[in-house]
């Protein structure tokens, strides 16, 4: 069987042993004060953000905000030992906890969701 050459469609030059300098890419600075900026003000955030997709965060506001006070850490021993055993095992709760959820928040339910635009 004997191969055909595949024929180029285009021209290419050789590059093999020449030096290629690449254009470089305008600072910001420099992008800001070309003729295609206009008079935009680089201190103008709403000029700076025009053809920006939209976003709006949601308000997640707590529902009640309710402080326990303990007499003394024998208080204390027995509501951590009551709330593992009953209400929820999975959370931790030391004399250094400020604060908790219930049920348990999933810190990390949304830290892979990324923004994609198609056109």
């Amino acid at each position: 069987m004997t191969k055909t050459p595949v024929a180029e469609s285009a021209e290419y030059d050789n590059f093999l042993g020449k030096k290629v300098e690449l254009p470089r890419e305008p600072t910001l600075t420099e992008f800001l004060e070309t003729e295609d900026s206009g008079d935009m003000n680089p201190n103008d955030k709403d000029a700076l953000w025009v053809g920006m997709p939209e976003f709006e965060q949601e308000d997640k506001k707590t529902y009640k905000t309710m402080y326990l006070h303990f007499r003394n850490k024998e208080d204390f021993d027995k509501f951590v030992s009551v709330y593992r055993s009953q209400i929820d095992s999975d959370q931790t709760i030391t004399v250094k906890t400020k604060s908790m959820w219930y049920p348990a928040l999933d810190r990390t339910a949304n830290h892979l969701l990324r923004w994609v635009e198609e056109e």
